[in-house]
């Protein structure tokens, strides 16, 4: 017999509360062996060969951190991973924008040391560390596409609000927005740059010469025949205009567009590199 009128009816079911004993107990989400066989074919020995010893221990997330301890200490590593003492490079092993000195005008530098931004007329700034011999090489990423003059200066240059890299005697400049190079006197050089673009700052002090590339395509020789000799060394420099922006990449990470020959001025990190090649390679 059914229920009549606008209700609906439901079937009768009993309903009763499960008591402790007979809730399902959970081990885990991952089965123990097979995270343990995942973990150790991940990050294997140095050798790729698990001992028996190895196998005996299980390898959880718990214990993990200690494993990998285990393998970077385990053997050496890649040849050529150690830190080089390098000749014709002068200043700290870590290349940033020197903040505390060597600038003009005011500029927003940020909190990395790498990326700066223009506040002022026209403001300079140069990095901590110099060459004097040998080929080297730099990049700034081009946040914007406004007035800069991009390149290289000595420790005697003075700059101010109206005179930047370029402009005076001993500093070299690359300026993709009136498409020119500056070294006191300027004449028509390179192509136009825009927002995204990578400049590399290329110097050669055994032959004298600056070079610039954009985007990895060369633009010619800029200037030949710079000073060198007792007391030269240059540093990498920028000067811009109000929120003109870039940031620069001395080789913490790999170039974006490495030049043969040319050396970045900062070492890669090696260390951070060998964990990496033994824990991901």
């Amino acid at each position: 017999m059914t229920s009549r009128g606008a209700g609906t009816a439901f079937p009768r079911r009993s309903y009763r509360l499960s008591t402790e004993s007979e809730k399902p107990k959970v081990t885990g989400i991952v089965n123990s062996k097979l995270l343990n066989d995942y973990l150790h074919r991940i990050f294997p020995s140095a050798d790729g060969i698990q001992s028996a010893a190895a196998y005996r221990k299980p390898l959880t997330f718990q214990n993990l951190q200690e494993h990998l301890e285990g393998l970077l200490a385990e053997g050496p590593g890649p040849e050529g991973s150690r830190d080089q003492v390098t000749e014709g490079r002068l200043g700290p092993s870590t290349v940033v924008l020197d903040h505390t000195s060597g600038f003009e005008g005011l500029l927003l530098v940020d909190d990395d040391l790498l990326g700066v931004i223009g506040h002022s007329n026209f403001g300079s700034i140069r990095a901590t560390t110099c060459v004097y011999k040998g080929k080297w090489i730099y990049e700034v990423l081009i946040s914007s596409q406004g007035l800069m003059q991009i390149g290289w200066c000595t420790l005697s240059c003075r700059f101010n609000q109206e005179e930047g890299v370029g402009d005076t005697p001993d500093s070299y400049a690359y300026d993709g927005n009136r498409v020119r190079k500056w070294n006191v006197t300027t004449t028509n050089y390179g192509k136009s740059w825009a927002a995204g673009d990578i400049v590399s700052c290329l110097i050669d002090l055994d032959e004298g010469t600056i070079a610039f590339c954009l985007n990895g395509v060369s633009l010619g020789t800029a200037f030949d025949n710079i000073t060198r000799g007792a007391g030269m060394a240059y540093f990498p420099a920028i000067s811009l205009s109000f929120k003109e922006s870039v940031a620069f990449n001395f080789g913490r990470r790999w170039g974006t567009y490495p030049v043969e020959g040319h050396r970045p001025l900062q070492d890669p990190p090696s260390a951070d590199l060998v964990r990496a090649h033994k824990l991901l390679g």
